[in-house]
């Protein structure tokens, strides 16, 4: 083959493929891949946005498991959070309390005591302080063991129950510090010797016919029978008038 027959086939072919390049296509001929799909460009508001339409049957759904329901908004979680208005009162002391008071409570043994006393005598079983009606202590003031004393009037003052003595105004003692005193009055039938509390007779000292005296104890010396008259002084029970005793205390 010449060359002048290679090159009109070379050329042939290129013309051929021109054509083919060139060729019309039919409209009826082109398909949408994507029927669903909306494609729309240069609109008024919207440009170049694609938009996905959901298929015949199907509606939009939210999720609703976090939104709150309606007519409940801004909820939030009241578990920890006390009732509009109300208070922690759980340390607060109710309206109108006090603390309770700091004095101290009265012995009710001792104010029994101290009652029963009342328009008795007494006698006291060690020395003992003198207080006002506060409970007090009066300076200086001071009643001594066996000292013998007419209860006159009760008071209560920071725990302590006090007796009044001898009608003294505004003058207390401790009821704890006397026992009652249990004394009979008789009448000596003739003049009798003192004794002391060992049964020893003091000679300068005696009793006339007639006294009254007031006995608070009875005490056995040596087998014979003796009353007290005070703390160291005895005489014999057989001196005494016992018709005329007199119960005056105790």
């Amino acid at each position: 083959m010449n060359k002048k027959t290679l090159f009109s086939l070379v050329g042939a072919a290129s013309i051929a493929v021109s054509l083919s390049a060139t060729a019309p296509v039919l409209a009826a001929e082109t398909t949408n891949p994507n029927p669903t799909s909306t494609t729309t460009n240069n609109t008024a508001d919207q440009k170049g946005t694609t938009t996905n339409t959901p298929s015949t049957g199907q509606t939009s759904t939210t999720d609703t498991s976090k939104t709150p329901t309606t007519g409940q908004t801004g909820t939030t979680d009241t578990s920890k959070t006390p009732a509009s208005g109300t208070t922690d009162t759980s340390k607060t002391p109710a309206t109108g309390t006090t603390n309770p008071s700091t004095s101290k409570p009265i012995n009710s043994a001792d104010l029994n005591k101290a009652m029963s006393l009342n328009g008795k005598y007494a006698k006291l079983t060690r020395n003992s302080y003198v207080y006002d009606a506060k409970g007090k202590r009066v300076k200086n003031a001071k009643l001594k063991k066996g000292t013998l004393i007419g209860v006159s009037g009760v008071t209560t003052s920071d725990g302590k129950v006090l007796i009044g003595y001898n009608n003294k105004k505004g003058k207390y003692i401790k009821v704890n510090n006397v026992v009652l005193f249990k004394a009979v009055q008789y009448k000596v039938k003739k003049n009798a010797f003192v004794y002391n509390s060992k049964g020893k007779r003091n000679t300068r000292v005696y009793v006339p016919k007639g006294k009254t005296i007031t006995v608070f104890k009875t005490k056995k010396i040596k087998g014979v029978k003796y009353v007290a008259f005070s703390d160291s002084q005895y005489i014999k029970w057989s001196v005494l008038d016992h018709k005329s005793g007199k119960v005056i205390s105790g």
